[in-house]
């Protein structure tokens, strides 16, 4: 199941890891998220 704020991490189609936030609504963390998975 995947919530708001939380982005899996994939390198070449595998996934290697994820970034989770928390403390917003879930807009906001899904928007942070989506900045952290960017600059992986």
């Amino acid at each position: 199941m995947i919530f708001a704020g939380g982005i899996p991490l994939k390198n070449n189609g595998v996934v290697d890891g994820a970034v989770g936030v928390s403390g917003g609504s879930g807009e906001q963390d899904h928007a942070v998220a989506e900045a952290g998975a960017a600059a992986f």
